[in-house]
């Protein structure tokens, strides 16, 4: 089988989250979202532009 370095590495680190957070689902999305308030990084809701396209388009 095939040996995919990238991926390893992404569940590798994947699992390192996990288990810092407990397997704790709800400590992982508060922790995300901490983090997305504290980046300078401008977020795109992309579903609203699929909303507008998609009306744009039919009208």
């Amino acid at each position: 089988m095939y040996k995919d370095e990238i991926i390893e590495e992404v569940w590798k680190n994947r699992k390192a989250y996990v288990d810092r957070h407990n397997h704790n689902l709800e400590q992982m999305i508060e922790d995300l979202m901490i983090r997305q308030k504290q980046s300078d990084r401008k977020i795109i809701d992309r579903r609203s532009m699929s909303n507008n396209q998609t009306k744009s388009s039919s009208g």
